[in-house]
């Protein structure tokens, strides 16, 4: 009888096989028009600055970012998805990314390495005892009054659309819905709310969200 696995383990199993065959269900090189925009707004605070993408899969917003002129690291704990990403970046001419293998808990920086952390599609992966910790992690590694970008679930993604839960698991991997006041909630003390912005395209369902840490909080 196969042995119980762990929340992160079977998400990792998750990504692992998604990964494997490519059927996954997100884009694997056009990046957030979301995301693109934020940056945008960013790009002329912190104009070269560095910026860490983590859970970059194949790496379509590390590769916009850098073509922004952001000094980019991705961050993933899957190697195929890095052999992508290298090989995107490469055919693309986008040089000067670093793609790391690395988890998110773990992150392998000093601390305030970062004047920005993106994150597309990490948090709704996270239980919600875990949310401390990913917040402490985002917090370690950016600098003080650096931008924070994140998307995430909303409840309008089609796999939570009709449900009571805010939360399911397929596949073997944990999925969880926020409402804006679960996000501000999470955020607000640590971080000025710059812009915040739902998407609902079609079956997608997102808060896109655009943060500055505040000076001295943290």
């Amino acid at each position: 009888m196969e042995a119980m696995l762990t929340a992160d383990q079977a998400n990792r199993r998750y990504f692992r096989e998604a990964y494997r065959s490519g059927l996954h269900g997100w884009a694997v090189e056009e990046p957030s028009a979301y995301a693109v925009h934020f940056l945008k707004r960013v790009q002329g605070l912190v104009a070269g600055g560095r910026l860490l993408d983590v859970g970059c899969g194949e790496g379509r917003h590390s590769i916009a970012a850098a073509q922004l002129g952001f000094r980019v690291v991705g961050v993933d704990y899957e190697r195929l998805a890095l052999k992508r990403a290298r090989r995107f970046a490469s055919r693309k001419g986008v040089m000067g990314i670093t793609f790391r293998e690395g988890n998110l808990f773990d992150l392998p920086f000093p601390e305030a390495s970062f004047d920005v952390v993106l994150d597309y599609g990490c948090l709704h992966h996270q239980r919600k005892g875990d949310w401390p910790a990913y917040k402490a992690a985002v917090l370690r590694v950016l600098r003080p009054e650096g931008f924070f970008v994140l998307s995430t679930f909303s409840r309008h993604f089609h796999m939570f659309r009709g449900s009571r839960r805010s939360w399911h698991i397929a596949h073997g991997a944990y999925r969880r819905c926020f409402s804006r006041k679960e996000i501000v909630g999470l955020f607000a003390r640590e971080f000025a709310i710059m812009e915040i912005a739902e998407e609902r395209e079609e079956v997608r369902g997102f808060w896109h969200v655009l943060m500055q840490r505040r000076a001295g909080i943290g």
